[in-house]
């Protein structure tokens, strides 16, 4: 498919064409991100020690300029252009050729997720691509189960903030169903040594935090929210959820009837996937997708194709209401949006 035809569909939807800086001051990325996502950032800093980045994905520099134009309407724009990022073992190029688009401050969520979605669906069907498979899932899902598990409240926070960290997300997985990052001898010798500390002055500085801070952590872990004896059901459950895969016709009546089973008191309804069936493409339910990005907070998506022989992604969106707050936004806004691998078309 050509640009031309590909801008052509997205114009036909109402969205308008903007223009996009290549760089963004690195404090933007980085609010959204946390300090993990430095590591893939080309910076550099100007006369005035500003920090500044090449742009490392087209979404935030969107959503910035929808926070500086101070827009109060329902926006639905597009974009397309270069993100940079540095190379990992899963990142061939530093350089990604993305064509985006997004629903800012709509007031109706559920029709703007379709529209992304059924926008995304009819891109696909004018490309070259014969077959694709639509998986859909929801953020929200996942954060009400964690909500529902029988964790310190920590905990909770931990596994729903890690849960984009694949890696760093198995680590404390792992750490929950066996306990081995605890050393009962170490956690005893640990109180008698905070017993001690409590006698100084609360303010004395350790490594940037207060002593204040570091016994009330400690004491947080050790006697408000100690580990749970039930952690490894807990865990199980958490892989369990994350292993389903089913039908969209089918995705309520599965995960009611998972819940059901484990007694999380939760209940799925269709407005979780708005979408319908397809004959063109086949869609499913997947809890385990687009977990690479942090400020998703809804409704994920993404479109895969096979080229020579490889399963890729050709497109991949979702919700993140929470965006544009984290980026210095004074009230909430919605958004929705997504973004097209160019390079596949």
């Amino acid at each position: 498919m050509k640009s031309k035809n590909l801008f052509k569909i997205l114009k036909s939807k109402r969205f308008k064409n903007i223009e996009l800086d290549n760089i963004i001051e690195s404090k933007y990325v980085l609010k959204r991100s946390g300090g993990s996502y430095r590591q893939f950032l080309f910076s550099f800093y100007d006369q005035n020690q500003k920090e500044w980045s090449l742009v490392p994905d087209l979404s935030v520099n969107s959503a910035v300029k929808f926070i500086q134009n101070n827009i109060k309407t329902k926006t639905k724009w597009f974009y397309s252009g270069e993100a940079f990022r540095k190379q990992n073992k899963n990142i061939n190029s530093p350089v990604i050729n993305q064509t985006g688009y997004e629903i800012f401050a709509g007031d109706n969520k559920y029709k703007d997720d379709k529209e992304i979605i059924q926008t995304s669906i009819e891109i696909f069907k004018k490309s070259k691509f014969k077959k694709g498979e639509l998986n859909i899932s929801n953020i929200e899902i996942f954060n009400a189960l964690v909500d529902r598990l029988s964790l310190a409240p920590r905990w909770k926070d931990r596994i729903k903030r890690h849960f984009c960290r694949e890696a760093y997300f198995d680590q404390l997985l792992n750490k929950l169903s066996s306990n081995t990052d605890i050393n009962p001898i170490a956690v005893e010798k640990d109180k008698k040594i905070a017993e001690k500390l409590r006698k100084q002055d609360p303010n004395t500085q350790y490594s940037g935090r207060t002593l204040k801070d570091i016994l009330e952590r400690f004491d947080l872990k050790n006697y408000k929210e100690p580990r749970s004896g039930t952690d490894k059901k807990n865990v199980k459950v958490i892989k369990d959820y994350l292993k389903i895969s089913c039908p969209i016709d089918k995705a309520p009546d599965t995960l009611n009837k998972f819940f059901k089973k484990y007694k999380l008191n939760l209940f799925i309804s269709d407005d979780y996937f708005p979408v319908g069936s397809n004959n063109n493409i086949r869609i499913k339910f997947s809890a385990n997708i687009n977990r690479s990005l942090e400020y998703y907070s809804g409704m994920v998506f993404n479109i895969s194709v096979n080229k020579k022989g490889k399963k890729s992604v050709l497109v991949s969106g979702g919700r993140y209401d929470g965006l544009l707050k984290n980026l210095g936004s004074k009230k909430d806004t919605s958004a929705v949006g997504a973004a097209i691998d160019m390079s596949l078309l």
